[in-house]
């Protein structure tokens, strides 16, 4: 099974570029079908306003049952003092699997993330170092980095920082999405990282056959290659055969 873990989808009230104005699931979905990609992770788009945007995103879910799992979304800023009662209607009533950040978690966030020991998928924008102090107070929540620290980043420094971090912390992983420096995924099949690395597209700006692309030409094992497209993104979402089904 093929899982895309990081596709976005619904609408924002920014309109200065797609990804925060509006991201058409359907394009996403047609994409699947056409690349053999069974399911996805979606993402609620746009900067805030997130109590709105995750009751969309569970809405989308229950449009396409079987195909889509959603993740929640906060701000660190503007929802700080209110982050447990909108991830507890996240994760209790509606459903939502795990949580989208921009920037670094805080601890209200992750007191919260602890209590639920759901995946993170963060985007640092670069700065992934921190994240290292983040795993080590919370070692039981699930933390993925976006876009392998960077997008489509050309920066090494950035690329081996997540590579060691994902070596080195137990629960830190990386998603594929958007790394156009092809070498740094091949590096981290050499330095045996294989089963921390997530297939992700960032769709649908970024096209998921070009992304699953990527790890098609990594020629892994079979075995490496069900983890990266699917088995890992499944374990940590606690998923079972059929309908996505999360961990309690």
């Amino acid at each position: 099974m093929i899982i895309d873990s990081h596709v976005h989808a619904g609408w924002s009230d920014t309109l200065r570029h797609s990804y925060d104005t509006f991201e058409d699931i359907g394009v996403s979905l047609r994409r699947m079908d056409e690349c053999g990609i069974d399911k996805a992770v979606i993402l609620p788009i746009g900067d805030d306003g997130f109590e709105r945007h995750n009751r969309e995103t569970a809405d989308i879910v229950a449009r396409h049952p079987g195909r889509l799992v959603g993740y929640a979304k906060v701000s660190q800023k503007q929802d700080a003092g209110r982050v447990e009662p909108m991830l507890r209607e996240a994760f209790e009533k509606l459903g939502l699997a795990g949580l989208k950040l921009h920037g670094h978690p805080t601890r209200e966030i992750m007191e919260v993330m602890d209590h639920y020991r759901k995946p993170i998928l963060a985007d640092v924008f670069g700065e992934v170092y921190p994240l290292r102090y983040v795993a080590e107070q919370y070692p039981a929540v699930p933390i993925i980095i976006a876009h392998m620290g960077e997008f489509l980043s050309i920066n090494g420094q950035v690329r081996q920082t997540t590579l060691w971090l994902a070596r080195t912390c137990t629960n830190i992983y990386f998603d594929t999405s958007s790394v156009c420096d092809h070498e740094w995924l091949e590096r981290a099949v050499t330095e045996g990282l294989a089963h921390k690395m997530i297939f992700g597209s960032d769709g649908p700006d970024l096209h998921c056959g070009v992304e699953l692309a990527r790890v098609k030409y990594l020629k892994l094992p079979a075995e490496q290659e069900a983890m990266v497209l699917g088995g890992t993104i499944a374990r940590l979402l606690g998923m079972q055969d059929g309908p996505f089904t999360t961990m309690p």
